[in-house]
C-alpha cells in the first residue's frame, strides 16, 4: 500500500491568440493525492498466479486553458486491475486473462472572450472503462540445455468483449458540436513471436502483453 502527494506549480496558462494557443506564463498550479494498493498471491490457488492493483486519485489543476482549479481530464480517480496466470508446464503454455477498470474521464469545453481569454461552458463525464483481456504464450524452446536464444509465440485478444469505450470527447471551435475520442479499434489481436539471445528475457515478454 503506498499513499502520494504531489504538489505542482509553475504550470503553464494559455490564451487563445491569433488562432492559436499560446502561452502567457507560468502561474498555474495544482496537487495530485491518493492511495495506491496492490496484492499479488501464487500460493492460495494451486499453479495460479494472480494479482490486484487499485489507486485513488484526487487532482485538482489550474493550467493551460483552464480558468478555475479543475480534476484534470487526462486522468481518472478510479483505475482497477486483475490478472491471472497458470502456465502448464506438459503444453508449454502459459494462459493469461486480465480485467482493466477506470472510472469515466471529465471532460470540458471552453470559450473564449474577446481578449483570447478561456471560460468554461461546458462538462460532463464519459463512462467507465472496461476490457477483458486474454493471451496465450508458447515457449517451443522450454527443457532444452544450453539454449543460446529464447522463443516465446503469443496471441493476445484485448477486450475480446468488445466493450465500446469512450476516452473523452472533442469539441468544435463553437461548442455546439463535439464527437467521442474513441481507441483505433474496440478489439485488438496481436500474433507475433519473441526472440531474445544470450539472455533469457521470456518472463518480461509475457509480461509485456498481460
Amino acid at each position: 500500500m503506498e499513499a502520494f502527494y504531489k504538489n505542482y506549480t509553475d504550470l503553464i496558462k494559455t490564451r487563445y491568440q491569433n488562432y492559436r494557443q499560446l502561452a502567457i506564463n507560468n502561474n498555474g498550479d495544482g496537487f495530485a493525492k491518493g492511495i495506491e494498493l496492490f496484492w499479488r498471491d501464487k500460493k492460495t490457488i494451486k499453479n495460479i498466479d494472480y494479482w490486484v492493483s487499485y489507486s485513488f486519485l484526487d487532482s485538482k489543476r489550474n493550467f493551460q486553458e483552464y480558468d478555475q482549479s479543475l480534476f484534470p481530464n487526462f486522468a481518472s480517480k478510479h483505475t482497477l486491475s486483475f490478472v491471472a496466470k497458470k502456465f502448464v508446464t506438459n503444453w508449454k503454455t502459459g494462459f493469461n486473462l486480465s480485467y482493466s477498470y477506470a472510472s469515466g474521464r471529465l471532460f470540458y469545453y471552453f470559450n473564449t472572450d474577446n481578449d483570447g481569454n478561456y471560460h468554461l461552458q461546458q462538462q460532463g463525464k464519459a463512462k467507465d472503462y472496461n476490457a477483458l483481456n486474454f493471451s496465450v504464450n508458447y515457449l517451443p524452446g522450454l527443457g532444452k540445455k544450453d539454449a543460446k536464444y529464447f522463443t516465446v509465440l503469443v496471441l493476445a485478444v484485448n477486450n475480446i468483449l468488445g466493450q465500446k469505450n469512450i476516452y473523452g470527447y472533442q469539441f468544435s471551435n463553437d461548442g455546439l458540436r463535439n464527437k467521442p475520442i474513441l481507441p483505433s479499434a474496440n478489439t485488438f489481436v496481436f500474433i507475433g513471436a519473441f526472440i531474445s539471445f544470450g539472455i533469457d528475457r521470456t518472463e518480461d515478454a509475457i509480461n509485456n502483453n498481460l
